[in-house]
């Protein structure tokens, strides 16, 4: 007799449920609560983490994220990553957080290393000062030959699995149903010369149905035959056969920094019949060998379904940068040539702002050469890193071709994400499926395991002792150019001078920002009935999600073809769910899709969305819709609605002198109805809103406001801050200029629009 597959899935799900079960204190029925989170970070079962902060476990993580336990971080100014050297704490507790330890050699150098004070310090020096010695490089994705042979000797080390097994089961420890939300997941981390493919890897089910062990991007092979054309496929290919929803096991992937992807994340569609460009492993049998090809093949309905069953969101900011949008990377995607969003200049990692005479013309009108009023990326000069040219082509294996012909790091408009969403909707016309359909999410990428830690003010980096002091954050003079690791000059005094005039002595000065082009990150709001795992992997994979850039903003979106009700921004507000509740008919939450109109519709759907500020945070300044859809040539385009609600009082920077918000009259509260005049119900489409704070003072800029730094008293010599006037280190809250004799330094003041991001809502006709 056949088993029906209710009944074989029966179990499966009961055991899903009953784990995690619960009717919380705070659950209405018919309505949403909104929690925060973070879905990203590391702690010293990470490569790297382990060499840069190698205090931190995963239970110690979400110790930290409760607000139970104070997380110990090695001495600031020191290369000793064993050493408690101080304490912080978290300035509210976090509702749910995932600890996602890279995959690749989880575990390993904790376990091999931390049995005593001697085989640290031995490890220590045979690779963990080369780790650090090697950041820059590897910050960039370029790994250097002998830690990828590390990597990849390893990669199939049983410490893997022990890490994985031993972090489920501090995320067990640590969940409390209700209050405090742990998620299984891991990171994906493949890097090829620049070219990030970073995907988070987050479970929901029964411990026995999740994969008992970890997937990486790093095989036996890979320090001899690097490539990464096929890692997404390789991973997606992966999870079919190890998730096996039979079991319960569900899984969904955020794809992280597509902004340092070099084009490769979100490839164009082909010109001649619409389809992306891949070399796609779906369909193929499960454990086929790989072979190792640059040679792309057009995707297909199968390959564009199997990229959206399991990437449901992205990562839209982290400490990295953000990746919606950026200044000079509008690309064609604008609704006309001189259309261009000048909000696009929040926390640019990676820049075509370089102030050549080619660059884009959106490019001069932002950053105009001020220092007290440019955004921070303006004075991005890390050439090749974070000044980048522009991907004249792409290519796998690092070999995107900049516009002069040579490869190696660029940027593209796919790496952003209101321009790859678009491009998807073109790619959906030949397959029928839209590969890029992500939602929004947003986390730190936390080295330290200090979860949630998103605060401008007081941030200790991310990477503990590689940026967790002023000169690191700030920038510092580096003697011989980006041809030399700075962290080691700095640490051979003998062969590092820069207090001397003598060039001979400086060769190729150069002031190097380091990790001033980083940021504390963001947070996860989910709108979910009640705070359990079931109900926030739900939220995440639905869509019913937003982003943020650190505050604890909240914002709410639904659409409906019909006229929303009067008191919509009140329903929104309250946390009803207006959808289910048949509150609003015909119509769709953030992150879902819009029913088909009417037939003959003619008028466009009707928006409302509702946003309040961060309790503890400042008041905001306006709501922006942006809308992605086809025109009629059925090309790509964006078009921003700008302030379709919006403070009636006059927007002002923050206080120079303290850094003090200019708060005056402005709203706790904002919430539009709006209706799309430029509606056609035969073209796809998307919304999402964008909620921008008042402006406040960036992180850097609060050193230097808390210091009192003084650039009148830099060295005309060498422009260092002599060690009498309490500011070395701080030579960085100055925008420098002159040579050895006659430097002169002006104080910057880089200011931030805190914002959030909500997921959008999709037309697919």
């Amino acid at each position: 007799m056949r088993t029906s597959p209710l009944l074989v899935l029966l179990p499966a799900v009961l055991a899903m449920h009953s784990a995690d079960a619960a009717t919380c204190p705070d659950y209405r029925d018919g309505y949403k609560n909104v929690y925060f989170g973070d879905m990203h970070t590391h702690t010293s079962y990470s490569l790297d983490a382990y060499f840069f902060n190698a205090l931190t476990t995963p239970l110690m993580s979400h110790q930290f994220a409760k607000g139970a336990a104070a997380l110990p971080l090695p001495a600031k100014g020191s290369q000793d990553v064993f050493t408690r050297g101080y304490e912080i704490r978290i300035d509210r507790p976090l509702d749910f957080n995932a600890v996602t330890d890279h995959a690749e050699f989880i575990g390993g150098m904790y376990y091999s290393c931390n049995n005593t004070p001697q085989t640290q310090q031995a490890c220590d020096q045979a690779v963990g000062q080369g780790v650090r010695r090697d950041i820059r490089a590897i910050a960039a994705g370029n790994t250097p030959f002998h830690t990828q042979q590390l990597q990849a000797a390893v990669t199939v080390s049983p410490t893997g699995e022990l890490a994985w097994q031993e972090t489920m089961q501090m995320n067990d420890d640590a969940n409390e149903p209700c209050t405090y939300t742990t998620l299984h997941g891991y990171e994906y981390t493949s890097n090829e010369l620049s070219q990030m493919f970073h995907r988070n890897v987050i479970f929901n089910g029964p411990r026995e149905s999740i994969p008992a062990k970890v997937f990486g991007a790093v095989k036996p092979y890979s320090a001899l035959l690097p490539e990464n054309a096929n890692d997404e496929w390789e991973l997606f290919d992966h999870l079919q056969g190890a998730c096996r929803e039979e079991t319960g096991c569900r899984v969904l992937t955020i794809p992280h920094n597509p902004n340092m992807s070099d084009g490769r994340m979100f490839l164009a569609a082909d010109e001649d019949n619409g389809m992306q460009l891949t070399e796609p492993l779906a369909g193929r049998p499960l454990g086929r060998k790989i072979e190792l090809t640059n040679v792309f093949n057009p995707m297909t309905a199968a390959d564009a379904e199997l990229r959206t069953k399991y990437d449901r969101a992205v990562e839209m900011t982290q400490h990295k940068g953000q990746s919606e949008c950026a200044i000079g990377l509008e690309g064609n995607y604008a609704l006309t040539d001189e259309d261009f969003d000048p909000d696009c200049n929040f926390e640019i990692n990676k820049s075509v702002c370089t102030g050549a005479p080619d660059q884009p013309a959106s490019c001069a009108a932002i950053c105009t050469g001020d220092p007290t009023r440019d955004p921070a990326f303006c004075e991005n000069r890390d050439e090749g890193g974070n000044k980048s040219k522009m991907c004249a082509s792409t290519g796998p294996d690092g070999l995107s071709d900049g516009n002069d012909g040579d490869t190696g790091n660029c940027t593209h408009p796919l790496d952003y994400y209101r321009n790859a969403m678009v491009e998807g909707m073109k790619i959906r016309q030949a397959l029928g499926t839209n590969p890029y359909k992500l939602n929004i999410t947003a986390s730190l990428d936390t080295h330290n395991g200090d979860s949630g830690n998103a605060a401008e003010r007081n941030f200790h980096g991310h990477g503990g002792v590689l940026d967790d002091d002023p000169a690191e954050q700030l920038g510092f003079w580096d003697c011989n150019g980006p041809a030399q690791d700075p962290v080691s000059q700095r640490l051979n005094p003998a062969t590092y001078d820069p207090a001397s005039t003598d060039e001979t002595q400086c060769p190729g000065r150069t002031f190097y920002d380091f990790a001033r082009h980083l940021n504390p990150g963001g947070l996860t709001g989910a709108w979910a009935a009640e705070n359990t795992r079931d109900e926030i992997f739900a939220a995440v994979h639905r869509g019913e999600t937003f982003g943020t850039s650190g505050p604890r903003m909240r914002v709410r979106t639904v659409a409906s073809w019909d006229p929303l009700p009067e008191n919509v921004c009140e329903e929104l507000a309250s946390g009803r769910d207006l959808i289910d509740g048949n509150v609003v008919g015909n119509g769709a939450r953030m992150g879902d899709n819009l029913p088909a109109p009417a037939p003959g519709a003619t008028q466009g759907p009707h928006i409302a969305v509702w946003a309040a500020q961060d309790p503890d945070g400042h008041p905001l300044q306006e709501i922006d819709i942006i809308k992605g859809f086809l025109n009629a040539e059925g090309q790509p385009k964006w078009r921003v609605f700008d302030r379709v609600a919006a403070t009636r009082a006059k927007v002002q920077r923050p206080r120079r002198k303290d850094c003090a918000v200019k708060t005056a009259q402005h709203p706790g509260t904002l919430c539009a109805v709006w209706q799309d005049p430029d509606f056609s119900a035969d073209r796809d489409a998307f919304w999402y809103a964008r909620v921008l704070e008042v402006p406040s003072c960036r992180h850097t800029t609060w050193q230097c406001v808390d210091k009192q730094v003084d650039c009148s008293v830099l060295s005309r010599q060498n422009g260092m801050f002599r060690e009498s006037t309490g500011f070395k280190g701080y030579e960085g809250c100055c925008a420098i200029e002159g040579s050895p004799g006659n430097f002169s330094g002006a104080p910057r003041f880089h200011t931030i629009e805190e914002r959030a991001w909500a997921s959008p809502i999709w037309y697919e006709p």
